[in-house]
């Protein structure tokens, strides 16, 4: 069984994931809707859903965060593999069946994802929407120094996770991700965790998953998106520098002045939004590194205040 895990606020747009998923070819699922907030159209979607499908299950948590809702999930599920996606998104028909047939067609697998495809812009706005394009890749890090190949990326919201592997690495770090403090990089976090354990990662451009309703328009919503983003950077090289991680330096390795300058020629625009997004990276990785220290008993992914 596949245990299919979300974290949802918005009601406006969960039916079309519910649909997708409903709709998969692989049949053999279930889906947790892990809900936070207070939207009304929210519940009333997913309790009218329960009443159509039983493999349907939800949970409300009071507290926000993407990773707290993808973790409560995961210990609500029963099948042997995690597929993570987000609640403004669509999965292709094949993608549960494409994640089962590269993890039995190769059991040393720990780690599936492949791509987010964002929607087209609609007229001559400004506008941002995340998107992941990955390489057909099986990536073993303990054979290649823990270094993956050229291209080789995969992001949150198209992830698949055998259960003994998210056993092994941990869960989702609560203080990263989307309506945290730092509201973006746990799946990165996550990914170079599985690394330095040596998971055995398959990306593949064959699982898709459509990021339909992910488009944020209006430069308010563009500027929140990149400064999201740029926060949750500079936490999680905060986090790679106390845990003392080799990736550390280069993550925080100021750009010369020079180069800096040379980003605002030809597109002065691009060299704004360069300035815009260090400054939030910085101040990232200097709240996180003033807040929190890595509790030395604790797994490299838990937390505690100083």
């Amino acid at each position: 069984m596949i245990s299919v895990c979300v974290g949802s606020i918005r009601g406006s747009t969960i039916q079309y994931l519910i649909n997708s998923i409903i709709n998969q070819k692989f049949q053999d699922w279930e889906l947790i809707i892990v809900t936070q907030g207070n939207d009304e159209g929210l519940q009333n979607t997913i309790k009218e859903a329960m009443k159509k499908d039983a493999r349907i299950h939800t949970y409300h948590m009071d507290q926000f965060g993407r990773s707290r809702a993808l973790n409560k999930a995961v210990e609500l599920a029963r099948g042997d593999i995690f597929a993570f996606t987000d609640d403004d998104c669509e999965a292709a028909e094949d993608w549960l069946e494409i994640i089962n047939h590269h993890f039995m067609q190769e059991p040393g697998v720990g780690i599936v994802a492949g791509n987010l495809i964002p929607p087209k812009v609609k007229g001559i706005n400004i506008s941002a929407c995340p998107a992941t394009y990955t390489i057909e890749c099986i990536y073993k890090p303990a054979e290649s120094g823990y270094r993956g190949p050229k291209g080789f990326y995969w992001g949150g919201a198209n992830l698949a996770v055998r259960r003994s592997c998210f056993e092994l690495v941990g869960p989702f770090d609560n203080n990263l991700g989307v309506g945290s403090e730092f509201p973006s990089a746990e799946d990165v976090d996550f990914g170079l965790r599985a690394e330095l354990l040596g998971v055995v990662m398959w990306t593949t451009p064959k699982s898709i998953i459509y990021h339909t309703y992910g488009r944020r328009y209006g430069l308010k919503n563009v500027l929140n998106h990149f400064r999201g983003y740029a926060l949750g950077g500079g936490a999680l090289g905060a986090k790679l520098k106390v845990s003392g991680h080799w990736l550390s330096e280069e993550w925080d390795h100021p750009q010369p002045f020079f180069k800096t300058i040379r980003k605002f020629f030809p597109n002065p625009l691009k060299g704004l939004l360069f300035l815009y997004t260090t400054h939030y990276k910085k101040e990232g990785f200097r709240a996180y590194q003033a807040k929190y220290v890595l509790a030395k008993e604790q797994p490299s992914d838990k937390l505690v205040k100083v």
